[in-house]
């Protein structure tokens, strides 16, 4: 059985206010841009809402074709070409049975 948990991405508005197309890409959709499109919340933000496997997550925004990277990540991984991709680190939630608390 594989493990996935919801894992949001957001991207402010206001650093594109005139982006027609935002999308997540990374290693989990083979940087389609077309896979993972994200969805305008109002005027503040794009966002959607992926599951992922837990464990560390390599990925960027496709802004209007442009790749921007998530300046509220976990942090940055070089890549091979002389720029980075942005971080982000996926916990597992669970559930102790039981007692109703939770352990990440």
């Amino acid at each position: 059985m594989t493990i996935v948990v919801p894992v949001t991405f957001r991207f402010s508005a206001s650093l594109a206010p005139n982006a027609c197309h935002v999308s997540v890409v990374g290693s989990f959709n083979g940087w389609d841009p077309v896979a993972h499109p994200m969805r305008r919340t109002g005027t503040r933000e794009w966002a959607i809402t992926v599951y992922l496997s837990p464990g560390r997550v390599v990925y960027l925004f496709s802004v209007d074709d442009v790749m921007w990277l998530d300046p509220e990540d976990d942090g940055r991984l070089p890549n091979g070409w002389g720029s980075e991709y942005s971080l982000r680190h996926v916990a597992t939630e669970r559930v102790t049975l039981g007692t109703g608390l939770r352990a990440s």
